[in-house]
C-alpha cells in the first residue's frame, strides 16, 4: 500500500480520537458529575472505539486498507500523526505548546482505544467477507 494512503487513515485515526476527547468533554458537561477524569474519559474511550470502528468498517472500500499488515502500520502511524495534530491544534487554540506529559497521555489512551478498535473492526470485516452475498 502506499505511504500517502497509510498516513491518510492514520491521520484520520488520529482525528477522530482527539475528537473523541472533545466529544467525551461534552458527555461531561451534559451529565452534570463532578467526575470528569471518570467520564469524559470512559466517554472518549467508548466514541474512539466506535468512530474508528466506523471509518474502517463503512468505509472500507475508501480507505482500502485490505492486507493485515496496512493495519499495523496505520495503528502504529497513528500515534505520531495525532501527536503532530494536537500539537497543532494545541497551539492554534491556546497560543502556546502543550507539554510532553499530554502527548504522552495521549498516546496512551490512543492505544487500549486503537486495539480494541482494530479487533473488532477486522472481526466484522471477516464476518462480513465470509458472508453469502
Amino acid at each position: 500500500m502506499d505511504s500517502v494512503r497509510l498516513i491518510l487513515n492514520a491521520a484520520m485515526i488520529g482525528v477522530l480520537n482527539l475528537a473523541s476527547f472533545v466529544i467525551g468533554f461534552f458527555i461531561f458537561r451534559l451529565s452534570g458529575s463532578g467526575e470528569q477524569r471518570i467520564i469524559q474519559g470512559t466517554a472518549a474511550f467508548l466514541v474512539a472505539v466506535a468512530l474508528v470502528v466506523v471509518w474502517l468498517v463503512v468505509f472500507r472500500k475508501f480507505n482500502r486498507l485490505k492486507v493485515e499488515i496496512d493495519y499495523i502500520r496505520v495503528f502504529l502511524l497513528a500515534f505520531p500523526c495525532a501527536a503532530v495534530i494536537f500539537v497543532l491544534v494545541h497551539f492554534v487554540v491556546t497560543g502556546y505548546l502543550t507539554g510532553i506529559a499530554n502527548i504522552l497521555a495521549i498516546c496512551a489512551y490512543q492505544f487500549p482505544m486503537n486495539v480494541l478498535a482494530l479487533a473488532i473492526a477486522a472481526a466484522i470485516i471477516r464476518r462480513m467477507e465470509k458472508a453469502p452475498r
